[in-house]
């Protein structure tokens, strides 16, 4: 029993001894979005904003390309590559509005990076 106890209290303190980490912040490596959302239903000529962010989430600077593509109905309408030169940890936010067409229909905007991020904004078009 004694011996148990000591294990408990040397445990114990050894917890008090040892650093404890705290959690980091994850790093996303893109965001997008369109008037704040990943889902939106707008009226045909309304105007959108799409914003997003790309990031550098390696430990050393790196040029980051980013692609957007737009896909009505299943079939691409654009395609749009930019690169983003980022030292490590650094984000570039980006922001743009834009009329949506007068063709109804459900737009998708799908953005991949280098580095392994993707993110996915809907727009349907009424």
């Amino acid at each position: 029993m004694i011996r148990r106890i000591l294990l408990m209290a040397a445990v114990l303190a050894l917890s008090f001894i040892i650093p404890i980490h705290s959690a980091h912040a994850q790093c996303t490596p893109l965001t997008l979005t369109v008037n704040g959302s990943s889902n939106v239903t707008v009226n045909p000529g309304d105007t959108v904003t799409i914003a997003g962010s790309v990031s550098n989430c390696g430990t050393q600077p790196a040029t980051i390309s980013a692609t957007l593509t737009i896909t009505r109905n299943g079939i691409q309408v654009a395609s749009y590559t930019r690169s983003f030169p980022l030292q490590p940890g650094q984000t570039y936010p980006v922001s743009t509005s834009i009329q949506v067409p007068n063709l109804p229909g459900t737009y998708v905007g799908t953005a991949t990076s280098s580095n392994g991020g993707s993110a996915t904004a809907t727009v349907t078009v009424t």
